[in-house]
């Protein structure tokens, strides 16, 4: 039934402006931008860990040629390498995951979890290493012990998540199928 009120005429159908999916010509747009800007700092965040891959493998040779130049202890040059390799991981999977979240458009937990462990192992070197070339006592020792500790906990909680994660079933993070952009 057609209202002839003076108000009916300067009132729109609502739907009249949707576009074809139910949605406001509007909101489609700004979806729209707004995934364009997501993929954007998705690209400029991969150029960046690219970069940091790059800044890492320079920095772990000019050191591993300093240390054999300074004539440093074959196990402080093999403690350096270690490290720089974990660092490579960490960025490594940090791109890795990156890569999943661009490619299925969901980020998942599991390689998170791998990076920490990844970090609470390199600290855990590390500490080990300074330990053995300096003589702690007192409260300096009680703290670097307890932060071994702590890290020790770290290691076994993120271990026992990511058992628990796979564990999980199907729908989960398979990293095999990461690359290849078909959905779960």
């Amino acid at each position: 039934m057609h209202d002839p009120s003076p108000m009916s005429a300067t009132r729109r159908d609502p739907t009249s402006a949707l576009s074809g999916d139910g949605e406001p010509p509007l909101t489609t747009g700004v979806r729209t931008a707004l995934a364009w800007i997501e993929e954007a700092v998705y690209i400029l965040v991969g150029l960046v860990l690219l970069a940091a891959a790059v800044l890492v493998v320079v920095g772990t040779i000019s050191a591993l040629v300093h240390a054999i130049r300074a004539g440093q202890s074959a196990v402080s040059t093999g403690i350096l390498l270690l490290d720089r390799i974990l660092l490579m991981l960490i960025v490594a999977e940090l791109m890795h995951t990156l890569r999943f979240v661009v490619l299925r458009g969901r980020i998942v937990v599991e390689p998170f979890l791998f990076v920490g462990l990844i970090a609470a192992v390199r600290r855990v070197l590390i500490i080990t290493a300074e330990l053995e070339h300096q003589s702690l006592g007192g409260r300096a020792l009680t703290n670097q012990l307890l932060e071994l500790g702590l890290l020790g906990g770290l290691a076994l909680a993120l271990a026992v998540s990511i058992f628990l994660i796979r564990r999980s079933g199907p729908g989960g993070y398979d990293p095999a199928q990461a690359g290849t952009g078909t959905a779960p």
